[in-house]
């Protein structure tokens, strides 16, 4: 039996169901990658990902050569002529089935979708599976037979069904017959050089990522909860791009979690605990974007919050896209992310929440800048935390409570460590204003471009009228 294995955001081989179950019994089997570049922009994807994705690609196939399955690259510009693309490959090679890890968001369920139908119109099998997630979308509910909104609940309900053979990892597949199937990669991965960032700072190939989130488990784990919320501390997993583009699966991760914690999960070394909360929430916004498929459409969760009368200051957005609004936390967190292609999550909620509320900026501005800068923009987590930023998502702050950046930075950047490192025209800056320069100007920086207070308040009127009239 020939069968193809579609590869998406799975790019590993240990604990990867649809290769697992193609590689069963003595099977010829051949795994495609389809480049799409058209698409991912029309998603606001960043070259810095793509070309993660592309690096992560590289080793993945080194990995697939070693159990005999050649990786071919394709291309097919959008994923509505992805399933032309698949019948046609299948059908020049004569492979009988398609196996693949499902994905949550619309665009590509509807994509998935078209392949099915199209396969199976051709009499061939189609396999798909739920990787991703522990429990599968929809199978969560509440005690009233709904979709879960609000994450605590989700979480117990999440542990409370959770069976721990759910855990158990899929092991590497043994050698399949060597395949005699030989075709031009129409994309050369290798030769893709658009990123922005030092890509150095994202080391790829799976043994790899494993080492280093199993040594941050291991030493830094029982301090996650402390210290995960001050930038200038090396204090979080940098797990979120592997997870992102498969490169692990969240399953090992809890595992390895166990590991280290007694072999619990919600129980124990309070660090730990908290890092698997952290796993759940990823899982918990694949549960809505499933449930909701509205907030992959640019639609907010809770739709009372639709007709917002945003400001939009094309001004304001320009200085905050660019790092230079005056509020120093806000312009270092916009920097590290132009830089390295990542932001401290702890500066997402605040960059966000400045932008959404003090700015008055409508949240998808904001959601698509994200996105094509972040190697590890996700739609679902994307999406989610600037929908809680903005009062309009699933467990959202309150509408009145806004981060005050100034707070914030006292409070977790209080030597200023993290500011200087970003901004350098603060370099010099005392301690005691680098959160608020007194004369900005003096160290060459700018003035605020809105006053706190003032701009605090406004956007509390703005809501709270909205709660009102609805």
């Amino acid at each position: 039996m020939k069968n193809l294995v579609w590869f998406r955001n799975d790019l590993r081989v240990h604990d990867n169901p649809a290769l697992s179950s193609a590689c069963s019994a003595d099977n010829e089997v051949v795994a495609v990658y389809i480049v799409s570049e058209p698409q991912w922009k029309e998603h606001n994807d960043s070259v810095n990902k793509i070309s993660f994705w592309f690096r992560c690609l590289s080793e993945l196939e080194k990995e697939l050569n070693k159990i005999n399955i050649p990786l071919i690259i394709l291309k097919s510009d959008f994923y509505k002529d992805h399933a032309k693309k698949l019948i046609e490959f299948s059908s020049t090679y004569d492979l009988e089935n398609i196996f693949f890890n499902i994905e949550y968001p619309v665009d590509e369920r509807d994509r998935d979708e078209d392949v099915r139908k199209v396969f199976e119109s051709s009499k061939k099998g189609v396999f798909s599976f739920h990787d991703q997630v522990i429990h599968k979308p929809g199978t969560l509910k509440t005690k009233a037979g709904g979709d879960f909104s609000v994450y605590s609940p989700f979480k117990r309900c999440w542990f409370a069904e959770l069976d721990y053979s759910m855990l158990e990892e899929i092991p590497i597949p043994s050698p399949v017959l060597p395949s005699s199937i030989t075709h031009k990669n129409e994309f050369d991965i290798h030769s893709y050089d658009k990123s922005r960032i030092n890509q150095d700072l994202w080391p790829v190939g799976e043994s790899n990522v494993k080492t280093m989130i199993s040594n941050f488990l291991e030493k830094k784990g029982s301090l996650y909860k402390t210290d995960r919320n001050f930038p200038s501390m090396k204090a979080t997993s940098m797990a979120s791009p592997y997870l992102n583009t498969g490169v692990v699966s969240s399953k090992w991760c809890l595992n390895q979690s166990r590991n280290n914690n007694y072999d619990a999960l919600d129980e124990g070394d309070k660090g730990i605990v908290h890092w698997v909360s952290e796993i759940l929430w990823r899982e918990f916004y694949r549960h809505i974007i499933f449930n909701n498929p509205r907030v992959s459409k640019g639609k907010p969760f809770q739709m009372r919050y639709e007709n917002i009368p945003w400001e939009n200051n094309p001004d304001f957005i320009n200085a905050w896209k660019e790092g230079r609004t005056g509020i120093p936390i806000v312009d270092a967190g916009i920097r590290q992310m132009i830089e390295t292609g990542w932001m401290h999550n702890r500066l997402r909620m605040i960059v966000a929440m400045f932008l959404s509320k003090n700015l008055l900026v409508d949240w998808r501005i904001g959601e698509a800048f994200f996105m094509k800068h972040l190697i590890d923009g996700d739609i679902a987590s994307n999406n989610g935390g600037w929908q809680w930023s903005a009062s309009t998502g699933t467990d959202a702050a309150p509408y009145f409570r806004i981060m005050n950046p100034e707070t914030q930075s006292l409070r977790f950047d209080e030597q200023g460590k993290y500011i200087k490192k970003y901004l350098k025209e603060l370099e010099t800056c005392p301690v005691n204003e680098v959160h608020m320069p007194n004369n900005p100007k003096e160290f060459g920086y700018v003035d605020p471009i809105v006053d706190l207070k003032i701009s605090r308040q406004k956007a509390i009127d703005v809501f709270g009228s909205i709660k009102k009239d609805n």
